[in-house]
């Protein structure tokens, strides 16, 4: 071969006899597909298609960098346009249809490439990059749009099974942007959403009610548990009157989540933006897709009415399990409902200590399954379902230290009235909390619940409220401390459950 031949001319017009020449050229079409997919093809196959692939390569390229430049420049205004069902679809068909044309023009180029006249020393090797060029590049178009329709299914069906709550003068709250702190209200329902599985149920009952305030603003979390068996009188809400004393947890059975909300809110005081409903499956679904969460026994569990037998140690549990761990009271060693919610308060720090990981949040495809759990297995408040809110939730949450995101438990008493084993609100001890959250304040417990103890970490010992260090969160106040007698625990704290021989 020529040694003054141009690598163009190698391209455009070579002797097909020259071996070396040919095995050059072939390095060169492949190279060029995988830079600039298209352009082996304006160089030497068809130009009419090359054109096209190339200035399809060209446009997708620009329309990337363009969106890459705008999340940059407004993250938090552009994530909610990009995850519009409708926009998802597009990008879903988009990066299709660019996939398919990368295939095409691998496949294309690899014929370009004439294997039988290069050297039979590196047919193979040029093979092989041009397989695993076609597979990195097409495949990942492909990926990507499977994961965009996808997603843009689930968020879909989210806002197909909506329902709009309504405050205290009976119209359906309205609300913007997430621009400072809200508080939601996260339901529990027992009737086991139809599955067979879990038996025969009754009415339906939010046995599990966490109220829970968000604060992009004070760069805190406060989760309020209200116990299902506090004694309060029943609110007005819908048709409903407002009625006699009652447990709080037939609120769900008496007119839906939207009972619920107006229960939590005349009990607190506080307003309720945003309201969501779990049932059984989502739980287990849930665990699942966050590939279990990790648990610490201080002595073992067993609770036949749950099917829960765990031995003391760690453990980490998902599906079922993660679902009878929640449930249990019967396993503990009083069988109280507030020792569930503080066994519960345990599940739920680890809980966020795995979300809030890098394993978490940084894997598309933990992301998508727990948003495909939440839309088969929960129901949303209108305005909790807009795709708007849920991104500047999640935005707000990953920017908010684990200290700073605390468990506690609404302070009540057992009591007995006319036979029923019942608690009465403990409004002096809650006012504090209660305050603090209206105030915007983050709260730090002194006290662990009933079921918990420490794990023995280091700075996660029983009565620390846990609090960041200064230089952590320079331009917030300090978690205002909660009396004793509030129960709880910070998600950075490590503990353990205990049970029948805790």
């Amino acid at each position: 071969m020529n040694p003054t031949v141009s690598s163009s001319s190698v391209v455009r017009d070579p002797d097909v006899a020259a071996t070396a020449m040919m095995t050059k050229r072939a390095w060169w079409l492949v190279g060029l597909n995988i830079l600039v997919p298209g352009s082996a093809q304006v160089l030497a196959g068809s130009r009419r298609f090359g054109r096209f692939a190339l200035g399809t390569t060209l446009l997708f390229w620009a329309l990337a960098v363009v969106v890459i430049l705008t999340l940059l420049i407004g993250r938090e205004a552009v994530l909610p346009v990009l995850a519009q069902p409708v926009v998802l679809w597009a990008l879903a068909v988009v990066l299709g249809l660019y996939g398919v044309l990368w295939i095409v023009c691998a496949l294309d180029t690899l014929r370009l490439t004439r294997l039988p006249r290069v050297d039979r020393r590196a047919r193979a090797a040029v093979s092989t990059l041009a397989i695993v060029a076609l597979l990195a590049t097409g495949g990942v178009a492909i990926g990507a749009a499977s994961a965009a329709g996808i997603t843009a299914g689930v968020l879909a069906k989210l806002n197909s099974n909506t329902i709009d709550i309504t405050g205290p003068n009976g119209k359906p709250i309205a609300v913007g942007p997430l621009t400072g702190p809200v508080n939601i209200l996260l339901v529990g329902s027992d009737s086991g959403g139809g599955n067979p599985a879990y038996g025969v149920r009754g009415e339906a009952l939010n046995d599990v009610t966490i109220l829970i305030h968000l604060s992009p603003v004070s760069k805190s979390v406060t989760a309020m548990s209200i116990p299902r068996d506090l004694y309060v009188p029943q609110a007005a809400c819908g048709s409903k009157p407002a009625g006699g004393l009652a447990r709080f947890n037939t609120a769900l059975a008496r007119g839906g989540l939207n009972c619920v909300v107006a229960a939590a809110a005349q009990l607190t005081g506080l307003p309720i933006q945003y309201a969501a409903e779990i049932q059984f499956d989502g739980v287990v679904a849930m665990s699942d897709a966050v590939g279990g969460v990790p648990v610490c026994l201080a002595s073992a569990i067993n609770d036949p009415y749950t099917g829960l037998n765990i031995t003391a140690g760690q453990h980490t549990l998902q599906g079922a399990d993660a679902l009878a761990f929640l449930r249990t009271r019967h396993g503990l060693s009083t069988g109280s409902d507030l020792q569930r919610i503080s066994n519960q308060q345990v599940f739920l720090s680890s809980l966020m200590r795995t979300v809030k990981s890098s394993e978490t949040l940084g894997n598309p495809v933990k992301v998508i399954a727990l948003a495909q759990a939440a839309s088969e297995h929960m129901q949303l408040s209108t305005q909790l379902a807009q795709i708007s809110t849920m991104v500047s939730m999640a935005i707000a949450l990953r920017g908010i230290p684990l200290a700073r995101i605390a468990f506690v438990q609404y302070p009540s008493t057992p009591v007995t009235v006319r036979g029923q084993s019942v608690t009465r609100p403990d409004t002096a001890a809650a006012a504090t909390l209660i305050a603090a959250i209206a105030a915007d304040q983050a709260v730090a417990t002194q006290t662990l619940g009933g079921a918990a103890v420490s794990s023995g970490t280091p700075g996660a010992g029983a009565g620390t409220a846990a609090t960041p260090s200064p230089s952590a969160t320079p331009t917030v106040a300090a978690p205002v401390t909660l009396p004793p007698v509030i129960s709880g625990q910070a998600a950075a704290q490590s503990t353990c459950s205990t049970g029948q021989t805790g």
